[in-house]
C-alpha cells in the first residue's frame, strides 16, 4: 500500500497536536513493511521563508527522503482556500509521482480545501481519508466553538448565530463558508475524529454519520522499563500543560487555588506550575487577568511559570507534579496532554468539556467538575492537596491509553475496509 500523509506544519518547522499526530501516523506507516510511507506538510512561507525556494512550490525537508513540505503565501482563512496555479501544478506532479493508494488529510488551514478536488482529478480511485482535528470547517472563531463574548460553549452553529461572534461578517457568508467546506468534503471517502464528542458535533453539522469514524489519537509512550511512579514529600503540586490562550482555563485554575489555598488546613502550601507557550496569542484582557491573579495570590499559593515545553521532555516535567489539572472551557477535541499525564501515571482533574468528558473518571484516575466552575475545582484541590492516599489510589487506577501501534493497525484496517466497499 502507497500511503500519503498530508498534515498541517511539521514538527519540525512548528510543534503542536495535530501536527504531532500526523507524524507520527506517518512513522507508524513508514515502519509498516507492508506499506510505502510519504507526508507533505502545509506551512505559511510567509512566516518561513527558510523553507522557501525560487521555483519550487514542494521543497523536500531536509534529512527526511520521504517528507515534503507545501508553502503557501496567499491562504484565505474564511474560506480555506489557495489560489494558486503554480502550486495547483505541483500538486498534480506530486500526486501523479507518488500514485498513493490512500491519501490521509489531517487539516485544510495552509493546504487549502482544493487539494482534495485536485487528488481526485488526478487519481480517480485514490481512497481520501480526512481526520477532523478541531471544528474549524463548523467553525471560525479558532475552530473552537467557544463563544468568547458569552464566555460560554456554542451549541447552535447556524449561519445567523455566527455573526453575533462576527458582527463585521453576514449570515450568508457563513452560509457560504459552509457551502464551500462541505463541497469539497464531497471529495472525501471516510472521515476519522478523535473523540465521539467531536464526531457527534460533525454529524449535527451535516456529516453523514456512516463516514465518521472514531480513532483516539494514538499515544508513543515514553515512559522507561520498570519504573515506578511517585508524588512530592508534600504531594501540593498542581500542572497546567498546554497553550497560553483564554479558553484553556488557566484562570480558572488559579481562581481555584487561591480559593483553595485559604481553606487548607493550617496554612498548607499549594503549588502551581503553569508549563505553556505562545503567550502572546492570549488577549490582553486574559493576559491581565492572570497578572491580577499572580500579583494577588495568598502567601501560601507559590505559582511558577514555567515557559514552554517540548514533547520530548514532557515525562520528564510531569514528574515535577503530581496533579495535572485540565480546566478547559472550550470543548476540547482530545487532549493530547492526558495521554501524557497518564503515561507519567499523573491522576488528573478535569472538565467535562468536549472530548475530555468521559476520559477521566471519578474516584478511579482523577476527578472532574463543571468546565469554568472556580468552586468546584477549588473543592478538588483541597480534597487532593496532601493527600498522600488518594494520590496514590488514582494513580493506580491510571491505565494506558492507545498506543501509536495499534492506532496505525486501526487505521490501515480503515483505509482497506473503504477500498473494499
Amino acid at each position: 500500500m502507497k500511503y500519503m500523509t498530508i498534515s498541517l506544519y511539521h514538527p519540525r518547522v512548528m510543534k503542536g497536536g495535530a501536527q504531532y499526530v500526523a507524524k507520527d501516523l506517518h512513522d507508524a506507516a513508514d515502519a509498516d513493511p507492508d506499506v510505502e510511507a510519504v507526508m507533505l506538510a502545509g506551512i505559511d512561507a510567509n512566516m518561513f521563508p527558510q523553507y522557501n525556494k525560487v521555483g519550487a512550490s514542494i521543497t523536500a525537508l531536509p534529512d527526511s527522503p520521504r517528507e515534503f513540505i507545501l508553502p503557501g503565501h496567499a491562504f484565505n482563512e474564511f474560506y480555506h482556500t489557495v489560489h494558486d496555479q503554480r502550486r495547483t501544478k505541483a500538486l498534480q506532479r506530486f500526486f501523479a509521482d507518488h500514485k498513493p493508494d490512500v491519501i490521509h488529510v489531517h487539516h485544510s488551514l495552509w493546504i487549502g480545501l482544493e487539494l482534495l478536488e485536485i487528488a481526485r482529478q488526478v487519481l480517480p480511485d485514490v481512497i481520501i481519508l480526512y481526520t477532523l482535528h478541531e471544528y474549524l470547517p463548523i467553525c471560525y472563531s479558532r475552530g473552537q466553538l467557544f463563544r468568547y463574548h458569552e464566555n460560554s460553549i456554542c451549541q447552535d452553529t447556524s449561519p445567523d448565530q455566527c455573526v453575533k461572534c462576527f458582527p463585521e461578517r453576514t449570515a450568508d457568508d457563513f452560509m457560504l463558508r459552509r457551502r464551500v467546506f462541505k463541497r469539497a468534503f464531497e471529495f472525501v471517502d471516510h472521515f476519522i475524529s478523535p473523540s465521539d464528542y467531536l464526531r457527534q458535533r460533525f454529524i449535527t453539522w451535516g456529516l453523514p454519520a456512516e463516514k465518521i469514524s472514531t480513532i483516539a489519537n494514538g499515544h508513543q509512550s515514553m515512559r522507561p522499563e520498570k519504573w515506578m511512579p511517585t508524588h512530592s514529600a508534600k504531594v501540593n503540586t498542581f500542572g497546567f500543560f498546554g497553550q497560553y490562550v483564554d479558553a484553556k482555563g488557566i484562570d480558572v485554575l488559579l481562581a481555584a487555588a487561591s480559593i483553595a489555598a485559604a481553606e487548607v488546613a493550617d496554612g498548607q502550601e499549594i503549588e502551581v506550575k503553569i508549563f505553556g507557550g505562545n503567550k502572546a496569542y492570549a488577549s490582553p484582557e486574559y493576559v491581565k487577568r492572570i497578572d491580577k491573579f499572580l500579583e494577588d495570590a495568598p502567601d501560601n499559593l507559590k505559582v511558577t511559570e514555567m515557559g514552554t515545553y517540548s514533547r520530548d521532555n514532557v515525562f520528564q516535567l510531569m514528574n515535577m507534579i503530581d496533579w495535572l489539572v485540565m480546566p478547559s472551557i472550550w470543548p476540547e477535541t482530545f487532549g493530547l496532554v492526558v495521554s501524557e499525564a497518564w503515561d507519567a501515571r499523573r491522576p488528573i482533574l478535569s472538565s467535562r468539556a468536549g472530548g475530555l468528558n468521559g476520559r477521566t473518571v471519578d474516584g478511579i484516575n482523577g476527578y472532574t467538575f463543571d468546565p469554568g466552575s472556580v468552586s468546584q475545582l477549588a473543592t478538588l484541590i483541597v480534597e487532593c492537596a496532601g493527600n498522600k492516599p488518594l494520590w496514590k489510589k488514582l494513580s493506580a487506577g491510571v491505565r494506558d491509553e492507545l498506543s501509536l501501534q495499534e492506532a496505525w493497525k486501526q487505521h490501515k484496517a480503515l483505509s482497506l475496509t473503504v477500498a473494499n466497499c
